[in-house]
């Protein structure tokens, strides 16, 4: 045999073993734990009910009927060896608990692409789901404000929810962190814009900002985006805002240089018309403050998120706000809502200073939309003074 025979002959031998003699070997299976994924979603359905809010973060009734809503709205399906169940439950271990997928294979006894497939399959899902559970506020007159704050709902007559911003964790690139690292902290934010009703269901979302974006700038590029049109309350009506955003018709912000955080009233009562009128408006918005606390309760992921595509990232923080809402809309008993349901339960947000001084607010709205809301804010603060007298 001469040499060029003798070449050839190898690299047939070697074209053999690097594509048909591997693809012909049979996969070794690793996943060989006797619980399969479908008996571990049984085990979570069927057993001790503090396991299934333990480890998928809602009750068993939630969950059952959520894979149903999806089911029939959505058209989840089940797969040929994965149930809608599985599916979710995979899911929610990983955002409620953020793991990576390769714990969840070891768990659920599938592969990393089974996985990641079934992921986005969700997640893609998920999307749908969250314009149908964040839809604007009826701009009721008398909004549901629970326990103490009906006498200040007689008072705010004209409040329909609370606005506020919201750092939620990101991992971006190296070249865009700058961007990201909000508030000088030493992680990166995405910043989220919000508006909740009485109910702590929120109505309004925008998502996937820079963490050094200002509240009022998202605000002002919100109000203007015709792609998802702002719920922008009638001409009696407002949303209670901090101090990161202008005083002007629509919106009801505190007076500025005066005690606000209802952990500043708690040694000193309010004395003045303006400290009183600040401490009720808080009492109020307060609200918006304990729904950021529940949801980042119930999803930690949203406190240190994974190492998702940014896009993911933000998708999966919208995915977060539209079931905390289907949570709180199916009205089940919720220990995450429970322990946050008090009026008076604070949860400070120090996203931003109610000090801050008036050129870092950015300015929208005309002087008589301004002129109006001070006169209404006056008004108000006059009745409390004389309600405690």
């Amino acid at each position: 045999m001469d040499n060029n025979k003798k070449l050839l002959l190898v690299i047939l031998m070697y074209l053999y073993v690097r594509f048909f003699w591997r693809r012909g070997m049979k996969r070794m299976r690793d996943n060989d734990s006797a619980m399969t994924g479908h008996k571990y979603t049984l085990e979570l359905l069927q057993g001790n009910p503090k396991q299934c809010t333990e480890l998928l973060r809602m009750s068993r009734e939630s969950f059952v009927r959520l894979c149903a809503h999806f089911r029939i709205n959505y058209s989840l399906k089940d797969s040929k060896h994965v149930s809608v169940e599985e599916k979710m439950a995979m899911f929610f271990m990983i955002i409620g608990h953020n793991q990576r997928y390769v714990v969840i294979k070891r768990r659920f006894q599938h592969s990393k692409q089974t996985i990641h497939k079934f992921f986005y399959e969700v997640l893609d899902k998920m999307m749908l789901f969250a314009k149908d559970m964040t839809v604007p506020t009826s701009f009721n007159p008398n909004p549901n404000i629970p326990g103490r704050s009906k006498r200040l709902r007689r008072i705010f007559k004209g409040a329909v929810g609370a606005l506020d911003g919201t750092l939620i964790h990101a991992v971006v690139p190296t070249k865009e962190q700058d961007l990201y690292r909000g508030r000088g902290k030493g992680d990166c934010y995405q910043n989220v814009l919000a508006i909740c009703d009485f109910n702590m269901i929120f109505t309004f979302i925008v998502a996937g900002w820079e963490g050094v974006a200002h509240d009022a700038r998202i605000l002002s590029e919100a109000l203007s985006d015709s792609d998802a049109p702002f719920p922008f309350p009638p001409q009696d009506k407002y949303y209670l805002c901090d101090a990161a955003y202008a005083h002007i018709r629509g919106f009801m912000a505190p007076y500025r240089n005066v005690r606000y955080w209802l952990g500043d009233f708690r040694r000193r009562r309010a004395l003045t018309n303006k400290e009183k009128f600040n401490h009720s408006h808080a009492k109020l918005r307060n609200v918006i403050e304990r729904a950021f606390g529940v949801l980042k309760a119930r999803f930690p992921i949203l406190k240190r998120m994974a190492p998702f595509p940014f896009v993911t990232q933000r998708n999966i923080t919208i995915a977060c706000f539209a079931l905390h809402n289907f949570i709180r809309k199916e009205g089940l008993s919720d220990e995450f809502f429970t322990q946050y349901d008090q009026p008076d339960v604070t949860v400070q947000d120090t996203n931003v200073n109610v000090d801050a001084v008036e050129d870092d607010v950015e300015a929208h709205g005309t002087t008589s939309d301004r002129e109006y809301m001070s006169k209404l804010r006056d008004e108000i603060a006059e009745q409390l003074m004389q309600l405690v007298e």
